[in-house]
């Protein structure tokens, strides 16, 4: 099966293109006059020049994010390869230089009175501004802000590097032949019991040899999260995070506390279902996506992966397909698997006068095909937003997850809607609930088990076994007595690239889930104009609160009702399930 890489062109035609010496050239000097400009002076401008130097910052920080983009794109599909591991470092390290320039702006435009930033009132921005608002009392000098800038090259950047080299270069020997991570992980999904099993606990096993790496990347990364909170005055490790993304802590809690309260009904019901067909009381952990007994493993090409996702796109709206298409047809997917690339699946945006890249590591499976949809949502959200520019392009987690997610179900809807007899629509649901177990039920399981490891280590260092207890308590809580687990399953918390490279992103997911969840029931409902309203969603990106999209749909994240009615959705399934079944 050939599958396809991305074309980079648009960005630069390869690491050793004059251009971006130019390109970096420009940029010293654009952000030396920028600050020379203005430096001291954004309270003396009149409304049109202080809306001018907005657009003037904007347009210095796409170069920035294009340059960053193209150096991360090369290095994530090429790891071991040393002039591509240096250039990703030396554009981070340039762009640090660069940014210097710029902290002034971030920082006095928060100084300005109220009545003068009602400049930006009736202009795009104004939502980028209340939210940039919002970090005022958490923001430093500008010397400590370059400081905090410069050192974390050589702090949080350095050890999220370190991360991802220990992890592209973990060799995983299984019947005599070196896997990549994303090979082995593959193998905890074969049809071949034996070779889960012996999976399973090669990969745990590799992951201990390694684990006082692991923990101690963990540590720092712990350590470097609780110092600047205690710099900037925010109460908990995670606020950060969460005026971010511009919601509340409250929300997210209320979210946490639903899915909790829901994992005996849906997740523990749903793992005591699937051992029964394993002909035990419980199931071995590496038995927890495996295909049943007696299913019949099917291969899914590429084209059959593409037609099957764009189709569906397209069953909802031509203009989705169409959108979808391109990602296809201009070479904007990276999908093989192979030595070197980072593991999982992602969109990446870059900036909006290129074009969105989506990593895959494509092998066949009907998962497989739900990543492509999933990913191929984000890809439309990131397409649909660039209008905005760069500075509003970016959709705040609350709506991160929103397209992919409903990507995913209206590619599950289509496929069950064809499914020709009743095997194939009870292996479309469980399937289908598995995603949905691990997208919700996990991704809080994995927020759970960040609180309790940065709210210890903030009492001091953690020693490997307090973070793998942490691990395991939240793992059997959110699974169940249905799984049965060996020894070295503890240590398997130390390949989650997210609890490294981003600290909390996890409950994204289960918000979008439920989220998406509450939204299709809106559009299979029939609510009026649904579509439309839903293209607005995504095309306005980051430019609208998040609360007053839903209200447009008659949906209200902090009602204690929203998210039960994610809940419910599974549960619904699961009971179809058992029916059919």
């Amino acid at each position: 099966m050939t599958l396809p890489i991305w074309n980079l062109n648009q960005f630069y035609e390869s690491i050793e293109d004059n251009q971006i010496n130019k390109d970096f050239k420009n940029l010293s000097t654009k952000s030396k006059n920028f600050q020379k400009k203005y430096r001291g002076k954004l309270n003396t401008l009149d409304s049109n020049s202080l809306i001018n130097s907005l657009k003037e910052y904007e347009k210095i920080e796409e170069i920035i994010q294009k340059l960053q983009s193209f150096a991360y794109l090369n290095y994530c599909t090429d790891q071991l390869v040393d002039k591509i591991k240096k250039f990703y470092q030396e554009v981070e390290e340039k762009v640090s230089n660069i940014e210097k320039n710029l902290i002034f702006y971030g920082i006095e435009l928060n100084k300005l009175s109220t009545k003068k930033l009602g400049t930006f009132k009736n202009s795009k921005y104004v939502n980028w501004i209340q939210n940039h608002r919002k970090f005022k009392k958490f923001q430093k000098s500008e010397e400590n802000e370059k400081l905090l800038m410069e050192k974390s090259i050589t702090s949080t950047s350095a050890w999220i590097k370190f991360f991802d080299q220990s992890m592209t270069r973990l060799k995983f020997k299984f019947n005599g032949k070196y896997l990549t991570e994303t090979e082995i992980l593959n193998l905890l999904s074969s049809s071949d019991g034996k070779i889960r099993k012996k999976a399973a606990e090669i990969f745990g096993e590799t992951l201990k040899e390694n684990i006082f790496n692991f923990s101690f990347v963990m540590n720092i990364i712990s350590k470097d999260l609780d110092i600047d909170k205690n710099i900037r005055g925010f109460e908990f490790s995670e606020s950060s995070r969460h005026l971010s993304n511009q919601i509340e802590k409250s929300d997210v809690d209320s979210l946490v506390q639903t899915a909790t309260n829901n994992y005996s009904e849906i997740s523990h019901r749903y793992y005591k279902y699937k051992a029964k067909f394993f002909g035990n009381k419980k199931l071995n952990y590496w038995d927890r996506n495996a295909p049943y007994p007696n299913q019949r493993e099917v291969k899914i090409s590429w084209n059959e992966a593409k037609d099957i996702v764009v189709n569906a796109y397209s069953e909802f709206d031509k203009r989705f397909g169409r959108i979808a298409n391109l990602f296809f047809e201009n070479s904007w997917i990276h999908a093989q698997v192979k030595k070197g690339k980072t593991s999982g699946a992602f969109s990446h945006p870059t900036v909006p006068n290129c074009h969105p890249c989506i990593l895959l590591n494509y092998q066949g499976k009907i998962r497989d095909v739900m990543t492509l949809a999933h990913e191929i949502g984000h890809g439309i959200h990131q397409y649909l937003a660039n209008k905005n520019g760069i500075l509003l392009a970016n959709t705040p987690l609350t709506l991160a997850e929103t397209a992919s997610v409903f990507g995913e179900m209206l590619t599950f809807k289509s496929l069950l809607k064809k499914s020709k007899n009743k095997d194939q629509k009870i292996s479309l649901l469980r399937s289908k609930i598995e995603d949905m177990l691990n997208t919700v039920f996990r991704q809080v399981a994995f927020f759970k088990f960040e609180r309790g490891v940065h709210s210890q280590r903030s009492k001091g260092e953690l020693s490997e076994e307090e973070i793998c207890k942490i691990w395991m308590d939240t793992q059997k809580e959110s699974l169940g007595t249905a799984i049965k687990f060996s020894d070295n399953y503890k240590y398997f918390w130390a390949y989650i690239p997210h609890f490294i490279h981003s600290p909390f992103y996890v409950y994204a997911y289960a918000f979008g889930d439920c989220l998406v969840n509450s939204l299709y029931k809106k559009y299979e409902d029939g609510e009026s104009n649904f579509i439309e309203k839903y293209y607005k969603l995504l095309e306005a990106g980051g430019s609208v609160h998040y609360q007053n999209h839903l209200s447009e749909f008659q949906l209200n994240a902090k009602r204690q009702d929203f998210w039960q009615l994610g809940m419910n959705l599974i549960k619904n399934l699961m009971d179809d399930l058992e029916k059919l079944s």
